[in-house]
């Protein structure tokens, strides 16, 4: 099941590229017109929206509330645009993401350690298209770099609605969520889009905002095992970042699934480990698998608008 803080990592690369400025509620912005809906990279662009639901407490009550991120990249960086569908006021999102101006992701590996915060700008983060499906992109702090191609998946939501929890295959969009009822599907023409990494350097990365634990990365693998009910195999223990001074831990699970921590600032991070050379691992077909896919296209998103502003007051 998608977290919020997913939609700030790889599906959105919202946390991975630069936030280049900030919108109101009104979607009169002329660069995020809805056209060019078609396929993944369209004349030289990468568009797509996603959303983020929150809880407000308005007149003493918990409320749903959501917002929008809606991206537009191009090799000559990227634009954000950030609104609130719905919320306590036209700006309740915006709020909300100026308050994390503190927070950073932190990247990792054999003798490097680069930090960037949330909010930042294109000096960090280069693009380049490979063709109408991949693009490069280059994170660069000072001297440091770490460098990933990134493969685009395109598929296709025109009737597809709600899938259930228990579900094997098909796509897994935000509709999942009960806010929505279960009778409604995405139009046709809409899409959504997966990215899959590969990278040219094997790295931990972690978030400021991240689960953290202490004291050591020994007891984090112990709550993992015993708390948790992890098989633990596979166990590396490595220093990484810069002159190799942060311990960090990884271990693989009973289904092949990799977790990691960094010890840093004196307390244990949860990370995720990236491995050079080796495809971003993703459910990719779903025929066989269930493939989540929250990264929208304009058809898509604008109903994905109706929808969450048809159900707000139905949800209180």
């Amino acid at each position: 099941m998608k977290t919020n803080k997913t939609l700030f990592t790889g599906i959105l690369l919202s946390s991975t590229l630069v936030f280049a400025g900030c919108g109101g509620s009104d979607d009169s912005n002329p660069a995020f017109n809805d056209q060019n809906s078609d396929g993944s990279i369209v004349n030289g662009e990468l568009k797509y929206s996603g959303y983020d639901i929150f809880t407000e407490v308005v007149d003493g009550k918990y409320k749903t509330a959501w917002g929008k991120l809606k991206f537009r990249i191009s090799n000559n960086g990227v634009q954000e645009e950030i609104t609130t569908v719905v919320g306590s006021s036209p700006t309740a999102y915006q709020q909300i993401r100026s308050s994390n101006n503190n927070e950073f992701d932190y990247y990792a590996g054999n003798n490097f350690f680069i930090g960037v915060p949330e909010n930042f700008d294109n000096e960090y983060y280069k693009i380049s298209f490979v063709d109408n499906d991949t693009f490069k992109l280059k994170i660069q702090q000072n001297n440091t770099t770490v460098n990933s191609t990134y493969d685009i998946f395109t598929y296709d939501l025109s009737g597809v609605g709600k899938l259930d929890y228990n579900a094997e295959t098909g796509i897994f969009t935000d509709l999942y969520y009960d806010y929505f009822p279960d009778n409604i599907a995405f139009p046709q023409g809409s899409s959504c889009y997966v990215l899959q990494e590969t990278s040219e350097e094997s790295y931990y990365t972690f978030y400021s905002t991240d689960q953290r634990y202490t004291p050591t990365l020994e007891q984090w693998l112990e709550n993992k095992q015993n708390l948790e009910s992890y098989e633990i195999k596979d166990v590396v223990k490595e220093n990484i970042g810069q002159n190799n001074s942060l311990p960090a831990v990884r271990f693989t699970d009973q289904y092949g699934d990799t977790y990691a921590a960094v010890f840093f600032n004196g307390e244990v991070f949860e990370a995720d480990y990236v491995e050079q050379g080796v495809k971003e691992k993703l459910n990719l077909d779903p025929e066989t698998d269930v493939v989540e896919c929250y990264m929208y296209n304009d058809i898509a998103a604008k109903f994905m608008d109706e929808q969450i502003k048809a159900n707000y007051n139905k949800q209180q």
